[in-house]
């Protein structure tokens, strides 16, 4: 933040040079911020208004679901996002497949998320403190969020868990109920 500072009562005010530098760096630190993620242009993340939970990646074509699935690659991606996987115990069928993930270091394990694959391609996910999968048949995931109420103790939410039923349309997920924002009441 930039603040205007009066010259001292009785001295001389000081040079003018101050506002044309102000200027200088603002357009610089404007033109820093724009370039900024610019390696991830391509495929943007946006956050659909009935979807606020979610992450979706609705650029670039359509994923093939034919792709035989890479779990070993799903996982390493999930991996490089800074979350340790939880590896599924059996097959995912296809083509939709949810894979879930806890932020690697998280001291009391409410830091989750779901990753959606589409065949190969990750497609979104969404983060909430606490969450299951449920079930997941290849075209819908029923993800569960348990819920807080007031006085809750972080181990110990009370309330009755959210279920929701998750797709891919095509080009972006949707959740039936759609996610909150605060998926868990925390």
């Amino acid at each position: 933040m930039l603040t205007a500072v009066r010259p001292p009562t009785g001295g001389t005010a000081a040079p003018r040079w101050g506002a044309p530098l102000r200027s200088a760096l603002a357009v610089l630190l404007v033109a820093a911020l724009g370039t900024a993620g610019c390696g991830g242009a391509s495929t943007p993340d946006t956050v659909p208004s009935d979807l606020p939970g979610f992450t979706v990646r609705t650029a670039g074509p359509a994923p093939d679901p034919s792709q035989p699935f890479d779990l070993a690659s799903a996982l390493e991606l999930i991996e490089r996002r800074t979350y340790t996987p939880y590896v599924p115990k059996g097959p995912l069928r296809g083509p939709l497949r949810a894979i879930q993930g806890m932020c690697t270091g998280s001291a009391n394990g409410r830091c989750q998320e779901v990753f959606f694959f589409y065949g190969q391609r990750l497609v979104g996910s969404v983060h909430a403190g606490v969450m299951s999968i449920v079930s997941q048949d290849g075209t819908t995931v029923v993800i569960e969020l348990p819920q807080y109420r007031p006085g809750d103790p972080g181990c110990c939410p009370s309330g009755k868990p959210s279920r929701h039923a998750v797709r891919f349309d095509g080009s972006m997920l949707r959740a039936d109920p759609p996610v909150p924002e605060n998926p868990n009441n925390y």
